[in-house]
């Protein structure tokens, strides 16, 4: 459980097809009693580390207490399953950064289909 920053939900998409952008939106709750600054980040772990970030680019905002705040951003799909693990942080009154709570979503590549029939087209060219 969170201390202030308490992560609600990613949305994201279940699956998505390599190479395609993957919005995101990680919603966070400040359950503190007043406005505090709260942050997020998220990584993309698949392969080996160092894994590489999603772009989010307003990654911190000050929040009113028991507000929940969207923080949006994207990701572009590797060829393989991923899972973004979602942090965020609070500000503190010392002018550091606390860690607090932590949240997990796996998506999946999505698989491609063999093509139709209707998929293929013949192009006529008349001959000069």
């Amino acid at each position: 459980m969170a201390q202030y920053a308490d992560i609600i939900s990613i949305d994201a998409p279940s699956e998505a097809a390599s190479s395609s952008r993957v919005d995101l939106t990680i919603r966070v709750k400040n359950t503190y009693s007043a406005p505090i600054g709260m942050k997020v980040a998220a990584t993309l772990e698949y392969d080996a580390p160092p894994y590489p970030g999603a772009v989010i680019p307003v990654d911190w905002v000050n929040v009113d207490a028991q507000a929940t705040w969207p923080f949006s951003g994207y990701f572009y799909m590797p060829g393989q399953k991923l899972t973004v693990r979602a942090k965020s942080f609070w500000y503190g009154a010392d002018g550091v950064w606390y860690a607090d709570d932590e949240m997990t979503k796996t998506v999946n590549l999505a698989s491609v289909g063999s093509p139709n029939i209707s998929d293929f087209r013949i192009a006529d060219f008349a001959k000069a």
